[in-house]
Parts: C-alpha cells; structure tokens; sequence
C-alpha cells in the first residue's frame, strides 16, 4: 500500500504553484511570454505530486479526473493527421481545399483542428488546471482553510494593485500585460472583465471564511470584522473597473454572500439585547447606503458610466453573433479545432465588421465551444453543467457543516464564472482556469472527508475525557 503523502509538503508545494500562477496567469493570449512560466509551474507541481503517492482510500470519487481525462482527449483528437479522403468529407473544409491545389501539391493528411500549432497550445494550457485539481484534491481537511487563504490573498493582491492602477492616472501604469489602455482596474488580469469576476469571487470567500472561524468564538469577532471589511472594499474597486457585467456579478456575489453569513449573523444579533439591536439595524442601513453612494462615485464609477455609454466593443460583439451562427453551422459537428476561432473568424468577417481592433474571442465561451469543439465540446459542458447543477443542490441541502461550505463555495464560484462566460472568456485564463479547478474539488466528496466528519475532533474528545473523569469522580 502507498503511504499517504507528507500533507505539509503538497500544501507548501500547491501554495507556491498558487503564487506563481497569480502573478503570470492573467492572459489568454497565446503568445503571452508568462505563458510558459504558469505551465513550467504546472509540470513541476504534477512531478511532486506523482513522487508523492497519494492514500488510495482519501479520494474516493474520481469523476473531475475522468472528466480532465475527456477534456484532454477531444483537444489530442483533434491533432490527429486524417487522409485526405476523409478530411476532405468534413463539414467547412471546403473553403481550406484549394490551397494545396494553388501551391501544386496534393493534398496533404491533415488534423480536425485548423490550426495546429493553437490546438497544441490549448492542450497545454489544461495542464495548470489539472495540476491544481489534483494538489486540492490531494489536501487534507484543515488544509483547505489554506488554500481558501491563498485564493483571498490573490483577490486582495489583484485588488490592491487595481487601485495603485487606477491612482498612478497613466494608461500603462503598473500593467502586466501589454493590452489596449482603457484607463480601468484590471490588476493581475490582462482585461477587466476577469478583473471583475475575480473580485466578485472573493466576496463569497470572506463570507464562507468568517463563517467557518464563527465556530471559534475566540476569532470570530476579528474575522467577521475582517471579512467585512475586505468584502466592502471589492464592492468599491468592482466599478473601478468598468465592467458592467461585473456590477451584475457583484450583485449577485453579494446576495449570495449575505445568504451564506446570515446564520452567524443570526446567532450574533440573538445575543444582543433591543436597544443595541435598533443600534445596529440603523447602522447597517446608513453602511449600505454610504457603501453604495461610494461605489457610484468611486474612481469615477466608469463601469456604472459605461452602462449608458455606447461602447464600440459591445457592438461588435452583438454584430459578431451573425458569423458566429454561420461558422458554427458550418463546421458542425466536429468543430473547427480548440484555439482555431481568431484565424477562422478572418474568412468569415463581414467588410462592415472590418475595425481596427482584433476580435481574437467570440466573448461568449458558450458558443466558441460550440464552434472549435463541435458537438463533443457541447456534450462535455452540458455534463458539466448537469454535475454542477446537481452536486449545488446537495450541496446546499446539507447540514451547516465546515466541508459543506467549502462546496458551496465552490458551487457559488462556478456558478459567477458560468454566468461570466456568456458574454466572455474568463476560463481561458490560467488563473481562473486554477480558481475553476479549486472550485470543483471542493465541491467533490471524498472518503477522508467524511471519516473526518464521523469523527471527533481533539477538542471534543478532551473534553469528552474531562466530562468522564468528572463523573467518576
């Protein structure tokens, strides 16, 4: 039998992978020099990992491995060389055919994906995340508050440096990436939407942490005040990044996060007596009101501006959804290739299309899917979406418990990142593509998971113990 892995070596190891990631996986762009960096941090983690053989009884519920595994196998398929015969029978080929023909040369065996060298590069790219769901799957149950931690720093890190961002007033101050100035926040991110999502992910996290420390009474009070105050200063910076799908993510993170810290709350307010009561429903209103008067005029509010603002962006989004239908029926069912969208996307481009700006997106991962993967894409989101639909509604069934939270944690992130998606790409970035990992795991069950829940903690078997020998006695 394996012995069980030094936990402390994996989660020193998985928190160092976390750093590296949050400070070079921000861009989805193929040519982004940090790209090689996150996926060399990604190979080592996996090396550490396989030298250290997990307990085999620890994870019992292998369904995120089979599902990388399927993931990883419709990206490698389509990088197989095809004869000509049978490449040339696929659906939107047609238009690729007379290009061995004007060079004078027969037609070459080629692979599903239309372009190759972003089809390599989009396998690749699955290895941060794959590295990231097997550590966290890999850590034990304390260790989670760990990794919970980890993802708070980067949420407050990339907020912070948002705020230096948008305080230094130049357009390229203190950016990562080179991008296209837009003046906003986009902190550890390369773009501000996934700037935004971050931080509407954090929102939830301080809720789910200071409602795990309630149990403490000793801390509970610091991380309640920690917690709120971290949670009001995302809602602050969410507008000073002017995205306008962030405010409706920053909405709804924070409902649910209210959801998640009324039952400490409630037993807070229990305890206190109608005077102080009063005291505090009058002082919770004015903080939202002040809170929400801040948030509107923050830096400007440039995401609030825009929402009345025509955007040159946004258009061309809504104007790309006519020859994104058209290249998606066209190369349905076996896709285009995973990466393929930006070159396909030049043979489709209407003349009144033509900016100067690049669509290298379609902003809607939901329909890129649909076009680079084919039908296999569709049915291993719409799996994915099922299992994340079910294992949230058990998951929020369940009893107020320390692991239970830690899905439902998970559950909410997916669920800001799922909405995320319609109208971008968050998950193509390695950080969030990490965070999405982290995710899912803490909403799979596991055998060590409930052995520890079926089994005392010290503190209650000292006290146990105490209670005994008082009655002898």
């Amino acid at each position: 039998m394996a012995k069980p892995e030094p936990a402390r070596f994996i989660l020193v190891a998985y928190l160092a992978f976390l750093g590296v990631v949050a400070f070079s996986g921000g861009s989805s762009r193929v040519d982004a020099a940090s790209q090689p960096v996150v996926r060399l941090a990604a190979i080592i983690l996996l090396g550490v990992l396989a030298v250290r053989p997990a307990d085999r009884q620890r994870d019992a519920d292998r369904a995120g491995y089979y599902f990388l595994a399927a993931v990883a196998v419709v990206v490698a398929i389509q990088l197989v060389p095809l004869p000509p015969a049978l490449w040339t029978s696929l659906p939107g080929r047609g238009h690729y055919l007379g290009a061995a023909a004007a060079a004078g040369e027969v037609q070459p065996w080629r692979p599903i994906n239309l372009t190759p060298d972003r089809g390599w590069n989009a396998l690749f790219a699955l290895l941060p995340p794959i590295a990231a769901f097997v550590a966290a799957r890999r850590l034990r149950g304390r260790e989670q508050k760990f990794a919970l931690l980890a993802l708070l720093a980067i949420v407050m890190a990339s907020a912070a440096i948002g705020l230096a961002q948008v305080s230094a007033g130049g357009e390229d101050a203190l950016r990562f990436y080179s991008a296209p100035p837009t003046g906003s926040a986009v902190g550890l991110f390369a773009n501000r939407n996934h700037q935004a999502l971050l931080l509407c992910c954090g929102i939830p996290a301080f809720a789910v942490w200071a409602s795990i420390e309630a149990h403490d009474r000793a801390r509970a009070g610091l991380a309640a005040a920690i917690a709120s105050g971290g949670g009001v200063f995302l809602v602050l910076m969410i507008p000073t990044t002017g995205s306008r799908a962030g405010l409706l993510l920053g909405a709804l993170a924070l409902s649910i996060s209210l959801v998640i810290a009324w039952p400490a709350a409630k037993g807070a307010v229990r305890s206190l007596s109608h005077t102080h009561k009063r005291i505090a429903a009058a002082g919770a209103i004015l903080a939202m009101t002040a809170l929400i008067a801040a948030a509107l005029t923050f830096s400007r509010a440039e995401a609030v501006r825009r929402l009345f603002a025509v955007d040159p962006v946004e258009d061309a989004r809504v104007r790309l959804l006519r020859p994104l239908f058209a290249m998606i029926s066209n190369f349905f069912p076996v896709g285009s290739g995973f990466g393929s969208f930006d070159p396909v996307y030049r043979g489709y481009e209407p003349f009144d299309n033509l900016a100067l700006t690049v669509m290298n997106k379609a902003h809607d991962d939901y329909l890129q899917v649909a076009l680079e993967a084919g039908l296999p894409g569709m049915a291993l989101l719409a799996v994915f979406i099922g299992w994340w639909g079910w294992n949230s509604v058990r998951l929020w069934r369940r009893a107020d418990r320390e692991f239970a939270a830690y899905g439902r944690l998970g559950s909410v992130l997916l669920l800001l990142m799922l909405l995320a998606s319609v109208a971008d790409y968050p998950v193509r970035t390695p950080l969030m593509m990490v965070i999405a990992a982290q995710s899912a795991a803490w909403m799979l069950p596991s055998r060590q998971r409930h052995a520890s829940r079926s089994r005392p903690d010290f503190a209650v078997r000292e006290l146990e113990l105490v209670t005994n020998t008082r009655g002898g006695s």
